[in-house]
């Protein structure tokens, strides 16, 4: 399913934060310059056409109370992931190495059928929202000063289980995430501002993770986030949303630049 166009006006995204704290002047090619990508991710790519998949099981959930058929579910991912190889912008791996499409084709397939499983075997659950969209303001913690930028972005999925509001994110990974990654990851924390600014009050957070192991797993993680969290969240979007206004442009030079869909216009940034 395609999401839902960004607002108009100042924002700020969860996503465009972290871009920032990764590489300053890719945050420029990117969102200031829109600097047009020399490849797309192969993992991003992957990771876009499962999470339609997903979303098309749980708006079927949503919609009849079922969840949708496997074949179709798999179809969804199938039709996703080849719009997105026949794409205009080729796809990269990491460090250059070639892309197999076709056995991330059956890579995907395989982890959507463990996916399929695990979800046959979860508690009962309502399903409130699938990509819901978000515009909530933002606010520096220690003066309370508005910010003119709002936050915005999308949540993967809203449930109710067990009388508890749930958000949950849905991710792709080559591994287990360990606690470091749950512990501090960004998206959560905003995320559970959102949720409170529209009215849901106070939800459980919870990462859905589909592992790309020889034997794919799912991962499901209930995490927490504190107040103190929820200001550092601010203090560094403030930050940050500061340093874009203030023109503060820096490349981030290390093994990442391989990676980088950026790269190639790094070195012709006029100042």
């Amino acid at each position: 399913m395609a999401r839902k166009e960004m607002p108009t006006g100042l924002y700020t995204s969860v996503s465009q934060v972290k871009c920032w704290l990764r590489c300053p002047r890719q945050f420029e090619l990117r969102y200031v310059r829109g600097v047009a990508p020399e490849f797309l991710p192969v993992n991003l790519a992957f990771g876009t056409a499962v999470h339609e998949a997903l979303a098309a099981h749980y708006c079927e959930i949503k919609a009849s109370g079922t969840p949708l058929r496997r074949d179709l579910m798999l179809d969804v991912f199938r039709f996703a992931w080849e719009r997105a190889r026949d794409g205009k912008v080729p796809l990269q791996g990491d460090e250059d190495e070639e892309v197999d499409v076709h056995a991330l084709t059956d890579k995907g397939v395989t982890m959507l059928h463990s996916f399929a499983e695990h979800a046959a075997k979860a508690p009962p659950f309502e399903v409130v929202a699938v990509e819901h969209p978000f515009t909530v303001p933002l606010h520096d913690p220690d003066t309370g000063e508005i910010l003119e930028e709002a936050l915005v972005g999308f949540i993967d999925l809203i449930i109710v289980e067990k009388g508890q509001r749930m958000v949950v994110e849905h991710k792709t990974a080559a591994r287990k995430y360990g606690a470091d990654q749950l512990d501090h990851d960004l998206q959560m924390t905003g995320y559970k501002i959102a949720a409170r600014s529209a009215g849901m009050g106070e939800v459980g957070l919870r990462f859905q993770i589909l592992v790309k192991t020889k034997v794919p797993t799912v991962q499901v993680a209930d995490i927490e986030r504190t107040a103190q969290d929820e200001d550092d969240f601010l203090r560094t979007a403030g930050g940050v949303l500061k340093a874009i206004d203030g023109g503060v442009s820096y490349p981030i030079r290390g093994w990442q630049c391989r990676g980088c869909p950026y790269h190639h216009a790094c070195g012709r940034v006029a100042r």
